[in-house]
């Protein structure tokens, strides 16, 4: 009778895992419009816990949006230090995790002679202004002459409290100079800095960076990107997730897992996506080596796609269930948005569902998240969309009304019950 018992629970709850997987693979997102009236925003993000977000404005503003608007008073204003040139701009914001006893945020935008800058500024006594004079330079990174794009655009604070950026390979076609595959230069690469402020001026260098006593920079995590414009941590599992902007023929998404011990070569300008670089005549280390890392997913931007720029996004961690931990991610010129399943690698197209508020073929430039975890879309004529579930995610068990009936008849009326209604 027992082994019967066990029999049974094993075949309801395969069953019920089969039905509850069947409705997460057929779950809608939706667009819903957060805020509009800002002047060409690349980026949203937010403390954790706060309910404000902070729209970065390209050309040299952080805005806060409250109750659906911006407030007319900037959170910073920097604009005559900023140089949008190119693809430069005020590109990235990121909060330390104390953010809320320190008032110490930084940001990451080109000067005016269109190089890289990460600053630190801090927050005035009014919560919703910060302090422009308060600025402090943490790194410069110098820009090849002549070249204005590649420029990258995102910064974060990852789970082990350090401060990560990706840097673009600093322009021109496939990477004339190689510095991307160049361990003494910082363009190409991801960066991983201690900013305590206790290092200012500038920054400290984590003692288990992976080249920490070698021939490399110490600043570099990992070397081999082309333009990783947006990219993210999984706020959840810590895996970290790049949109690698290809030169014309392949975007990709690359994938690192938490905790990996850093040193990784994502290929280009030997490899753009999982395809040789045909115009790079001798290429080190050779095509399709074994020490690169290639994409987990990449898609075609040659003619005839009309496909042009990855814009990388975040896994949802926000509140539904059914959309938990699919890795939304677009294209700049189409406003096509898709999801990714890290499970499977399975890709489902997403812009359809979104276009019904945002607009489909809208030019998309960014994704965030706010201060609970929800995904921002960012768009470029000023608005800035959350993705949430297309129909709110019924309580008790993660399951929807649809799959009652079948729970009923598997698990018996009084378990049933008790499920639906914790």
């Amino acid at each position: 009778m027992r082994q019967a018992r066990v029999r049974f629970w094993l075949v309801t709850g395969s069953a019920l895992l089969a039905l509850g997987a069947a409705q997460a693979a057929s779950a809608q997102a939706q667009a819903s419009l957060v805020t509009s009236g800002l002047s060409v925003p690349v980026y949203a993000t937010a403390p954790d816990g706060d309910a404000r977000i902070f729209a970065v404005e390209r050309a040299g503003r952080i805005r806060i949006v409250k109750n659906g608007a911006p407030l007319a008073t900037p959170f910073l204003d920097i604009d005559p230090q900023v140089s949008t040139t190119g693809e430069g701009g005020l590109l990235g914001l990121a909060f330390p995790p104390d953010y809320a006893t320190s008032g110490l945020f930084y940001v990451y935008y080109t000067n005016t002679s269109t190089d890289s800058v990460v600053a630190r500024f801090s927050v005035t006594a009014n919560p919703d202004v910060a302090d422009p004079n308060s600025g402090e330079i943490v790194l410069e990174i110098d820009q090849p002459a002549g070249q204005t794009n590649h420029r990258g655009g995102t910064i974060h604070f990852g789970p082990d409290g350090f401060l990560w950026f990706a840097t673009g390979d600093g322009g021109g076609s496939n990477d004339p100079e190689e510095r991307a595959q160049n361990p003494q230069s910082l363009l190409g690469k991801m960066l991983r800095i201690d900013v305590d402020p206790a290092f200012a001026p500038g920054y400290g260098i984590p003692a288990d960076n992976p080249f920490v006593g070698g021939a490399a920079r110490e600043e570099i995590w990992a070397l081999g990107f082309r333009n990783p414009y947006r990219w993210s941590f999984d706020r959840q599992t810590g895996d970290v997730w790049i949109g690698d902007v290809g030169q014309g023929a392949r975007e990709e998404v690359d994938f690192e897992p938490a905790n990996d011990p850093g040193g990784r070569n994502y290929g280009w300008d030997v490899m753009e996506g999982t395809s040789c670089l045909v115009t790079d005549p001798s290429p080190e280390p050779p095509c399709n080596d074994p020490s690169l890392t290639l994409p987990v997913y990449d898609y075609s931007s040659a003619p005839p796609s009309s496909e042009c720029s990855i814009i990388g996004g975040f896994v949802y961690q926000g509140d539904s269930s059914a959309l938990r931990g699919l890795y939304f991610f677009g294209d700049y010129c189409t406003g096509r948005v898709w999801s990714l399943n890290p499970a499977t690698l399975g890709v489902v197209e997403r812009t359809a569902e979104l276009g019904a508020a945002a607009g489909v073929g809208f030019t998309l430039v960014g994704f965030g998240e706010d201060g609970f975890g929800r995904l921002l879309l960012v768009h470029d004529a000023g608005r800035i969309y959350r993705i949430g579930p297309a129909t709110p995610p019924s309580p008790g068990c993660g399951i929807g009304p649809e799959l009652v009936p079948a729970l009923l008849a598997l698990a018996g009326l009084r378990c049933a019950r008790r499920c639906l209604a914790a």
